[in-house]
């Protein structure tokens, strides 16, 4: 016959230690996010009548992800479009009287 007090330690054991499984990957993945961030980097070209400007905007020295697209005035919309751009990919935004042509490389 089972004894029900260690039976009962057993159940809140595994639901301590699956909750801490939970907490673990949760945290490994907001770390993962925020190394990924730090390593991303894009072509940008700005096109407009007069001028085009091209550089490359390397998020490792910011400390918010997308920090230069946030300053340049990029809508949430075209935050949430960069964001999902894969490596290699290209997007052109346009943003008041000029095009800005981004690929991400990293």
């Amino acid at each position: 016959m089972a004894n029900p007090l260690i039976s009962s330690h057993r159940k809140r054991l595994h639901r301590i230690v699956h909750r801490a499984g939970q907490a673990g990957r949760w945290l490994a993945a907001r770390v993962g996010a925020l190394c990924e961030f730090q390593q991303r980097i894009w072509v940008v070209s700005i096109v407009n009548d007069t001028y085009t400007d091209t550089f490359i905007v390397n998020e490792g020295s910011f400390e918010q992800p997308m920090q230069w697209m946030h300053r340049k005035g990029y809508s949430a919309e075209m935050l949430a479009r960069v964001e999902a751009m894969g490596r290699s990919q290209v997007i052109q935004l346009e943003l008041g009287d000029a095009s800005h042509r981004l690929m991400r490389v990293k």
